[in-house]
């Protein structure tokens, strides 16, 4: 049975409280070849390599993981909309955030083609690492 897009989504967010290299894993599964990542104040990157390439960004800053908390999704033919918060985990078990995100996620194929998340691009001063 094929994966609905909400669960794709979810499977890639559930990916990253598992740790870095899980969500690496989750992006080259679920991201096409050709797809965008944009984030407020950070690179947009194309492809899973690219996009697992940030995540690993995040592990050089210190971070080991992220907890995912959902305040409401909605699907609605190839598109699924997020509204959560997102915290950073460093290694030392410590929490950045609280992160509100609200995002857009488009699908082709059962796979993820865009990423979209919009959050207040003051909340970057955070990732100031360990």
């Amino acid at each position: 049975m094929t994966a609905s897009n909400e669960e794709v989504l979810r499977e890639v967010l559930h990916a990253w409280t598992e740790g870095i290299p899980a969500s690496k894993a989750a992006i080259h599964r679920h991201f096409t070849d050709d797809c965008r990542w944009e984030q407020v104040g950070l690179p947009t990157t194309t492809g899973p390599d690219e996009a697992a390439g940030l995540m690993g960004t995040m592990e050089e800053m210190g971070f080991s993981n992220m907890a995912v908390e959902f305040r409401n999704v909605a699907a609605v033919a190839d598109l699924v909309f997020t509204e959560r918060v997102d915290w950073l985990i460093r290694t030392d078990g410590s929490r950045v955030g609280p992160w509100p995100v609200v995002g857009v996620t488009e699908f082709r194929d059962g796979k993820i083609s865009a990423w979209r998340e919009y959050f207040d691009g003051r909340n970057l001063d955070m990732l100031g690492g360990p």
